[in-house]
């Protein structure tokens, strides 16, 4: 019995949070009880698979004579013909080695397939970063909030390889905080690139926190990658996609579309400058905080992440899943992540958006036959409320401690960039100023009482001869002391000045 006690008081939340995973899994394979939770376009009712195939139809296609993107060969055969699929939109190297696999199995056959490797890499995931962390305070929950995510869940559900990308960006900051850069952390943030290229906006993070080699080389080998396949228009579908991606204004949506983005758009009528100016402030923001030393690696993920999913075109509930990984390493490296309330909010996080209330009091949802259960533009609106708002509130709770100090260490830092400079004498002072064809340059004098000096002396040097001194003021031009110099001739010298 005691046996029993210590176990669930040590690792209680690891065996709710495997319960939970593994009851995501039976739903998804077998009962679909959670699927309540979800809106039929993101279950992918009606046309299931629609996603998962397209990686399938690509492989296969390339492998018998077609093209990457899963078209029917000209014969008409295809992968998973009769199924609906999208075109594909993935990397051509990802494509190859995880399509290439997943197609040695039958259609029926594949889909469970993949739900099984995802299910034993995530346990792998979670337990190597147990071990890296034993011991500390937060371990459990921060377990919990890995596996008990039902944006996760969707991910399951919809057949989605979102999760590749969670597994290399996790891992990759495990290494990066217990190991520091290295060869490890490089190939996992090159291969998490290359299943989406959400990675690239960790670069400037990156570069400024010293691991500049880490950005440098893993981009550039992102993009070699990337090249050597457009050679011969093998690869070119996805560069085109890339492009058509980063051309678009924001504007997608309501229905499966979760971006703060989309909902502005959607509930005002702004010019277009107002929406770019929004979202260039908010990555300048976030870039700054990047950049300060006290803003930890994991905690400025997180931020490039939020950016991620407010403003990119086209975000899905189940790319909220990547917010779960980020969120677990944060608990345990930053203390602001560790207090009560930012708990209670990375739980709430953890939820899915509120169509399951919606749907139970009949607001704005519709049965539309075998798409299943899709929400209006009113009930849409109220799901991207119910993402964004505990995401914000957590933000709020974690930013606010590092104000007054990031306030105080910039004013430090300008008071010593001044001092640099009043040493230097790089910025600031007068443009030279001519005096009787001589040149007086303020900028290169300590002060005031030094600048008028050099003012007298080239002014007495110009001094005609037959102007008369002063008794007075020759005996304390001899004694040493500096001569005033008589407002008579300052006026005659003002007048040559003109002339």
């Amino acid at each position: 019995m005691e046996e029993i006690r210590y176990q669930l008081k040590t690792y209680g939340l690891f065996y709710l949070g495997i319960g939970v995973y593994a009851l995501f899994l039976l739903s998804v394979m077998w009962t679909g009880w959670l699927d309540v939770f979800f809106s039929g376009a993101a279950l992918h009712e009606g046309a299931k698979g629609i996603d998962f195939y397209q990686l399938l139809n690509g492989a296969w296609a390339f492998w018998h004579g077609g093209s990457l993107t899963g078209d029917p060969l000209p014969g008409g055969a295809q992968y998973a013909r009769p199924n609906l699929a999208n075109s594909n939109v993935y990397h051509p190297l990802f494509t190859l080695i995880v399509g290439s696999v997943l197609a040695l199995f039958s259609p029926a056959q594949s889909p469970y397939i993949w739900l099984g490797i995802k299910a034993i890499l995530t346990l792998l995931l979670v337990a190597y970063f147990a071990w890296n962390f034993r011991g500390h305070k937060y371990i459990g929950f921060a377990a919990f909030i890995i596996l008990a995510n039902f944006s996760s869940y969707l991910e399951l559900a919809a057949w989605q390889f979102h999760f590749i990308l969670n597994f290399f960006l996790f891992l990759m900051l495990i290494l990066l905080v217990k190991k520091g850069s290295g060869v490890g952390s490089g190939v996992c943030y090159v291969s998490g690139m290359l299943v989406k290229p959400i990675g690239l906006l960790l670069v400037p993070t990156l570069i400024f926190k010293g691991r500049w080699k880490l950005a440098l080389i893993s981009g550039g080998c992102f993009g070699v990658l990337t090249l050597l396949w457009t050679f011969g228009g093998v690869g070119k579908y996805y560069t085109d996609n890339l492009m058509t991606n980063f051309s678009l204004s924001g504007t997608l949506g309501p229905n499966q579309i979760i971006t703060l983005s989309a909902l502005l758009h959607y509930i005002t009528q702004w010019p277009d400058v107002i929406y770019h100016a929004i979202q260039d402030m908010v990555l300048f923001v976030i870039i700054f905080l990047g950049t300060l030393k006290r803003i930890a690696l994991p905690k400025a993920a997180l931020l490039y992440m939020v950016y991620f999913l407010c403003f990119y075109e086209q975000v899905f509930e189940y790319q909220w899943s990547t917010l779960a990984y980020i969120l677990a390493i944060c608990m345990v490296t930053c203390p602001e992540f560790q207090t009560r309330w930012t708990m209670f909010c990375i739980l709430l996080i953890d939820l899915p958006s509120c169509f399951v209330l919606l749907n139970l009091f009949h607001i704005d949802v519709q049965n539309s036959g075998y798409l299943g259960m899709i929400p209006g533009a009113t009930a849409w609106e109220w799901m991207v409320l119910s993402k964004f708002a505990p995401l914000f509130l957590l933000l709020v709770s974690v930013l606010a401690v590092d104000v007054r100090p990031i306030w105080q260490q910039l004013q430090a830092f300008w008071r010593a960039l001044r001092r640099v400079n009043e040493q230097l004498d790089v910025f600031g002072g007068d443009v030279p100023v001519a005096v009787s064809g001589m040149l007086i340059q303020p900028t290169l004098l300590r002060s005031r009482s030094e600048t008028l000096a050099a003012q007298q002396k080239v002014l007495w040097e110009h001094v005609p001869e037959d102007v008369s001194v002063r008794e007075g003021d020759a005996q304390h031009s001899q004694s040493g002391e500096t001569m005033s110099c008589p407002p008579n001739l300052l006026e005659t010298e003002n007048e040559r000045t003109e002339t």
